[in-house]
Parts: C-alpha cells; structure tokens; sequence
C-alpha cells in the first residue's frame, strides 16, 4: 500500500507541481476518490492533467462538450485548441466486483488563456502619434489651449484588459500616460504617452492695423501704440481692419465703428494666450464743417453728380487734351484740381481736392478713360450700326402698325356691308 501511495504522490508532483485544484468524490459513503488538476488557466502552448487519487479500484473517462476549445486523451491530458472557457467532465467508476459499478462524476471548468497584451491601436483623440505595437514610447506637443487628451485604444486581443485609457487632463509641461495591456495569462504590457502642453504664449502685438479707405498717422509700427485720423463730416462708420502676429491671441475694437462729430478715442485689444493684454488706440476726428461740391459740371458729357458720390468714370475721345470741368461748391470752400491736363490714350484719373473752412478735406475722382483712334473709328462704326438698326426697327413697327389698321379697317367695312344687306 505504501507504495502504492508513493506513486500516487510522485505523479501529483510530476504532472501538476503548481496551482493543483482538487474535488473529492464520494459514492454511498463508501468510495472515495480525489480527483486533481493541475491549472485552471492554460496557455496555447501548454497541457493540463488530471490526476485521481483513491485506494479503491477504479476505471475513468474524461469528456467535454467544449471539444472546439480543448481536446483530452484517456490518460486526463488536455491540450488547447483555441482560446475559451471549457468544461471538463470526469467520470469516476468505482467496480467493486464484476457486477457492481458505482459512478461518481466531478465538473471542472478550465479556460484556455493568452499571452497577447499587444494593441491593435493606440492614439489621442487631439492628435496622430503614428501608432506601432512595437513602440511602447510616444511624445506628443500640443498647444497651450490643450487642455486635456482623449486616450483611445484597442487591443489585439478582446478579452485583454486596458487600463489607463480615456479623458486626462494636462499640467503645462510634460505628462506622462500609461496605458496597461494584461493578457488572459495574467501578462501585461505598458505604453507610455508623454504629451508636452506648451507655455502660453505672451505675443500681443499687431502684424497690421488699417482702416479701410484710409492712412492713419503715423504708418503702422507694432511697436507704436497710438495713431490719428482725420475724416470728414460725411464720414460717420469706418472699418478698422488687424492682423496679430500669433493667431492664438485675441483682438477686441476692431470692426466697423460709429464716429461721433469730434473727436472719438478708439481701443484696440489685444489678448495674449497667457492673458495680457497690449492696447493700440486710434484717435479719429470728424470734423463737422462741409468739404463736399454742390454740383459737378463736365461740358459736354452728363456726368449724373450726387455729392455723395465720390468716383466717376467717363470715356472721352482721342482729340481730348483736357477737359472743362465747372465744380459748384459754397463760397467759403476751395476746389483743388489736379491731372486734368495733357490727357493720355487709356486710363488718366482726375482729382478734385475739396477743403472745407473748418480744415475738412474730401476728394473726389474722375476716371477719364481716353480713346485711341482705332478705338474710336470702331466705336462710331458700332454707334452707325446700332443708329441703322435702330431705323430699321422703327420702320418695320410703323409697317406692321399700317397693316393692323388695314386690316382692322377692311375686317370692319365688310361687317358694316353685311348688316346693311342683312337689314
């Protein structure tokens, strides 16, 4: 008997040192068996075995309905096929003597695990760190006004567990984010995502300020932080255009602006990304005194003056050397004109500085457009044959109007012939 027990024990020790899970059978309180198996996790490239340990005479049969999963031999040595949870049966029979059989069945559940803790995927939701299972380490730089991350990940493997995934928030500076991959098997890997929050920026300077239609004075410097305009009485919006030199920064008072008569102190704004702020001011004078023409007279050519229009285009022919022009304008204001001599072939611009009494100042402007002889000669030929045209319109409405009162005249003679032999 001893011995018998030695080899028991000895095939305990060979077949499943470690981890050894063990159910006792028993059959009307008179057989008893332990039945043993060595692991309730089991590796692909591993075997698991049972093992029964009783001093009765005994036969066995292992089964399992999960035969996709794990296979098992008569001997109790199970092999993996495929990852999974497997349930064995084993089957003890007691035989007493020929004629007496007594079962005892014993259920172990056994799952079949992974070694893989790789991922699929790995990337922020803010960024493409350009992700390979083989890299465990990543560096990311994003910008102050980054101001957590979204950790997204998959795994190789459904079943592995992943931790360190999902919304974190970033201190300016460096971060560091690992994400853990445990294995079935209880293996793990980490990687690391270090994400760098940069310092906010302190740039609040201006590339460019302008207002549309006008130079301020003096000409724009980001260093100089106060400029002035003059505009006329008529003058009651103006558009103030800016450019900052970084793009995170923020820019306020800029835009279109209602000017009061006077003087109108502007501010300009601009907010870092760290919160301080730089201020440009513009000091715009609308003066209140008249510096417009009453009327513009061009002779020879109708020119449909509004004063308060101040561009006008005009097509004048190649023999024109200058024109007549005959500004209307209060008597206390003065008429500058300027470029209205030796007219050049194509485009000449006029100016008619107007200065009010009271120093405002507006201008108007006339685009003459001078033609070339050949320019010429081809617009009188069109101007000849839309004046032909034109004729021959006219003539063939005036036909067509002769015929209708013709024939409405003979449709009605004859009516007036048939009642009268009617009657």
């Amino acid at each position: 008997m001893k011995k018998y027990w030695l080899g028991i024990i000895l095939t305990i020790l060979i077949h499943m040192p470690l981890n050894v899970k063990a159910t006792i059978c028993r059959v009307q309180d008179k057989y008893e068996a332990e039945v043993l198996i060595d692991k309730e996790k089991i590796g692909m490239n591993e075997k698991a075995f049972i093992s029964i340990n009783t001093e009765h005479k005994y036969e066995v049969k292992y089964s399992t309905i999960n035969n996709n999963i794990v296979s098992i031999s008569k001997e109790g040595i199970i092999t993996p096929l495929k990852y999974g949870n497997a349930s064995i049966k084993v089957e003890v029979n007691f035989i007493e003597n020929e004629n007496t059989i007594a079962t005892c069945p014993v259920n172990f559940n056994l799952e079949v695990v992974s070694n893989d803790s790789s991922l699929k995927t790995l990337n922020l939701e803010e960024a493409d760190i350009h992700f390979n299972k083989e890299i465990k380490e990543y560096l990311v730089e994003l910008p102050y006004s980054s101001e957590k991350v979204n950790i997204i990940a998959i795994s190789n493997d459904a079943k592995a567990k992943i931790t360190g995934i999902g919304r974190r928030y970033l201190s300016v500076g460096e971060n560091t984010f690992n994400i853990e991959v445990t294995a079935t098997d209880g293996s793990s890997t980490i990687y690391t995502i270090k994400v760098i929050r940069k310092e906010a920026s302190n740039n609040n300077y201006l590339d460019d300020l302008y207002i549309d239609g006008y130079d301020i004075s003096p000409t724009f410097n980001k260093d100089t932080n106060k400029y002035t305009l003059e505009v006329n009485e008529n003058t009651n919006k103006i558009n103030i255009k800016t450019k900052t030199s970084d793009e995170r920064a923020k820019v306020k008072g800029d835009g279109n602006i209602t000017l009061a008569t006077g003087i109108n102190n502007l501010t300009i704004e601009v907010e870092a990304e760290n919160k301080e702020i730089r201020e440009y001011t513009i000091e715009v004078t609308r003066l209140n005194g008249t510096s417009s023409l009453n009327d513009l007279i061009i002779e020879g050519y109708n020119l449909n003056f509004k004063k308060d229009t101040y561009t006008y285009y005009l097509d004048v022919g190649s023999d024109i050397n200058t024109l007549n022009i005959k500004p209307k304008y209060d008597s206390d204001t003065k008429v500058e004109i300027i470029g209205n001599k030796d007219l050049k072939e194509g485009i000449n611009e006029i100016y008619l500085n107007v200065l009010g009494n009271n120093k405002s100042k507006s201008t108007y402007k006339i685009v003459v457009n001078k033609l070339s002889k050949e320019e010429e000669e081809k617009q009188e030929k069109n101007n000849k044959l839309l004046r032909i045209l034109l004729v021959i319109f006219i003539i063939s409405v005036i036909i067509m109007f002769s015929l209708i009162l013709i024939f409405i005249k003979r449709n009605f003679k004859r009516r007036y012939v048939k009642d009268f032999k009617n009657k």
